[in-house]
């Protein structure tokens, strides 16, 4: 969160205007003149008739993903392999690939079955026919069952006259004020770092800060340089050594630093002073709060199934297979992807507590939002 981080006009300078194929050569929109630019002309010609949009070294990855996909899932992706300029020979005639050329899916959902010449559909959109597209053709997802169960206990009379002998009386009758007592749940962390634990009343400080966070993003504009920033930011990262094989994975695992440090990036963070600083947030205690809440959020909801995944990835289950099976490139993704999926669910005993007692709070907040904060996702897990 402390690092020293570029800034949007050094990224944009290195990585867009300098590092691009194309240079614009003018500053502005509004004065781009107008005359068409045979440079660009030059370029879009020379890109449509190359194979640059499909290069070599990303071959093997191609043949790694089809190989590790359902033989069912070909028909709706070979056919547009084949209409591909300067697809590679080897991807065309892989087995199960080369017999899809100019072939219409079979397998189609059954929305779909009945609309008329069906079968003109571009091949791009092959895709839309799979059953698996339509939610209401997938199984639903697994719902954990509350059950209440209240203990069977038999009326005490000596218990009942001890509290009789405890409480007075005019304690029971309607309108009594029961004594609030203040606990360490009640109370605000002062300072919150990477390490402190959670406290209700910091989750609920939290939450309150949400709606203002979310105007941040009620300009497009704004919201697009967030992304633009985000797309950077990951380049910048993996130049200097600190970035990871998918480094969007750090932004699942820890969205709310990733966005201070996006925000800062940007220019934004008075922006974000603004909105969280009437819960007395810095934009580094925020963003704490922010990540260890929602793993906590994220652990609360958790189904059996995703459990049983999370605990095989820390077993290693699934170690010896990825070596084996898939190339160097693809076991180091696919292990750091394990991994990550382990850290969105890191979270400790009390901070799930502290969540659940605010857990209709957050999901009403985390609604309001669509599951994301300024683009950050929030939980896989609604």
């Amino acid at each position: 969160m402390n690092a020293d981080l570029p800034s949007y006009a050094e990224l944009e300078q290195k990585y867009v205007i300098n590092g691009g194929r194309y240079r614009r050569r003018y500053d502005y929109h509004w004065d781009i003149g107008n005359l068409f630019d045979a440079v660009f002309r030059a370029t879009i010609t020379d890109y449509g008739s190359t194979e640059r949009r499909i290069r070599n070294e990303h071959e093997e990855d191609l043949l790694t993903m089809l190989a590790l996909m359902p033989k069912e899932y070909y028909q709706y992706i070979g056919p547009y392999l084949h209409t591909v300029p300067n697809m590679p020979e080897k991807v065309l005639n892989m087995p199960g690939i080369k017999e899809t050329k100019n072939k219409f899916p079979t397998r189609i959902a059954p929305q779909l079955q009945h609309i008329e010449d069906l079968e003109f559909l571009s091949p791009y959109l092959y895709y839309l026919l799979m059953p698996e597209m339509w939610s209401e053709n997938r199984v639903p997802q697994e719902r954990p069952v509350v059950r209440k169960a209240s203990p069977k206990v038999e009326y005490d009379e000596a218990l009942y006259q001890k509290i009789r002998t405890l409480v007075p009386e005019e304690n029971f009758v309607p309108g009594a004020k029961p004594e609030v007592k203040v606990g360490a749940s009640d109370l605000r962390t002062i300072n919150p770092d990477i390490n402190s634990p959670l406290t209700s009343a910091d989750v609920k400080a939290f939450a309150r800060t949400l709606p203002q966070v979310y105007k941040i993003g009620d300009n497009l504009f704004t919201m697009g340089k967030i992304y633009s920033v985000g797309t950077l930011f990951d380049i910048w990262e993996i130049e200097h050594g600190t970035g990871l094989p998918v480094n969007g994975l750090k932004d699942i695992v820890n969205p709310c630093q990733r966005l201070v440090q996006k925000l800062k990036i940007a220019g934004l963070e008075n922006n974000l002073r603004m909105a969280i600083g009437g819960e007395g947030f810095s934009p580094e205690g925020w963003a704490y709060t922010c990540d260890k809440t929602i793993k906590a959020y994220r652990l609360g909801k958790m189904h059996s199934s995703t459990l049983a995944s999370v605990k095989a990835f820390q077993r290693g289950a699934y170690d010896a297979y990825v070596r084996d099976t898939l190339g160097d490139k693809t076991a180091n993704l696919q292990f750091a992807t394990m991994q990550a999926v382990v850290e969105m669910y890191k979270a400790p005993l009390n901070d799930v507590l502290e969540v659940r007692k605010n857990a209709k709070l957050l999901k009403k907040e985390f609604e309001a939002g669509k599951y994301r904060i300024l683009g950050q996702p929030i939980s896989v897990a609604n």
